[in-house]
């Protein structure tokens, strides 16, 4: 019996070896830089370059920026921008023209406001000024009460630069002068002022230019408040009526007269004599109608209402000393010298006709 040649070996073929499937190479996802993640041949996401949108968020309105800016906006501009270098400025100019700040408070206590970055959570701004005592606020609405001026100015929606001479009367300043007494904060933890405290500031300044009663909410008196309080006391101090002078005391009540027949001997008999009557007069405010006018429109090297105001004591002061000196002024010398000549023309000119 004979087999195939192929069975007659007892020895198998050698099977040729199967090539095993390619190994499965990770692919590269769209994750964030993790370390969980981080897998060979994998690399990190491209960290975003600009800040996270936000919507609804409070944006610059200002077309021309924050230049040009009227006082006191002006003067507050170098004090929030000190230290922060041009690229930080310009930054935060496009943050706030994009409105990437959430939330801006302005109190008396300071400035709060949160700001979206490139990170998931906001930035947090604070900027306060030192605030002024409460004593010093009182003293400088007393002052304001005494001129019109002040409250008539501040109701218009006006602030010219004389609102802060009580201010500079009392040693103090509305607008700090200096930067390092103006506290600018961000929770960034950047060691220079960021683009974010940038950003809060462009935002405040364009406040300050539409609201200048700001101005001393940021030195710790809410600006609405300080105007109740100077309409108040101008209320107290003229006692609701608008007048320079206070009012005279009232006239006391005449006792009952005698009758006739009792006075027939001093009927015609006088009274008391001038010199016998009272001289003092009652105290009234001094250059009452100057203070009413207000400032001169007119430019020059003195004051022209100042100098109206030295005019009038210099002359009042003449005065007084003629009457307690008794000796007639020189116009009357020379009203009573004219009054004496055309008399002496009269008689001369009666002798003449009757001869």
């Amino acid at each position: 019996m004979s087999f195939p040649e192929e069975l007659e070996s007892s020895e198998p073929k050698p099977v040729d070896p199967v090539t095993p499937p390619p190994a499965l190479t990770p692919t590269t996802t769209f994750v964030r830089s993790s370390t969980f993640n981080m897998g060979q041949g994998s690399r990190p996401m491209r960290r975003q370059e600009g800040p996270r949108r936000l919507k609804n968020g409070i944006r610059l309105r200002r077309r021309e920026g924050i230049e040009m800016l009227a006082w006191p906006a002006e003067a507050w501009l170098t004090l929030l921008l000190n230290g922060i270098t041009a690229e930080a400025k310009a930054e935060g100019l496009d943050y706030a023209r994009a409105g990437q700040t959430a939330s801006l408070q302005i109190t008396p206590a300071g400035v709060e406001a949160t700001v979206q970055g490139r990170e998931p959570r906001p930035y947090t701004v604070r900027i306060a000024a030192e605030a002024l005592a409460p004593a010093d606020w009182d003293r400088v609405v007393s002052i304001m009460a005494r001129e019109a001026m002040y409250s008539a100015k501040l109701l218009a929606g006006e602030m010219p630069t004389l609102v802060e001479q009580p201010f500079i009367s009392l040693g103090k300043n509305l607008v700090p002068v200096d930067a390092a007494t103006v506290h600018r904060n961000c929770t960034c933890d950047s060691p220079a002022p960021c683009k974010h405290v940038a950003c809060v500031a462009a935002l405040l300044l364009e406040r300050l230019a539409g609201d200048p009663l700001l101005a001393f909410t940021l030195r710790g008196l809410d600006g609405q408040r300080l105007l109740e309080r100077l309409q108040e006391a101008r209320a107290i101090a003229t006692r609701g009526v608008a007048r320079a002078h206070s009012t005279p005391p009232a006239v006391e009540i005449a006792p009952d007269a005698l009758p006739l027949e009792r006075c027939l001997e001093s009927f015609w008999r006088p009274g008391r004599q001038i010199d016998q009557m009272p001289s003092e007069t009652e105290p009234f405010a001094p250059h009452a109608l100057l203070r009413r006018l207000g400032p001169s429109p007119l430019q020059g090297k003195f004051p022209l209402v100042g100098l109206l105001a030295s005019i009038y004591d210099s002359i009042a002061e003449n005065g007084r000393k003629l009457r307690d000196l008794g000796e007639p002024n020189d116009l009357g010398s020379s009203i009573d010298d004219a009054i004496d000549a055309d008399d002496a023309d009269t008689d001369s000119d009666n002798d003449s006709d009757n001869e």
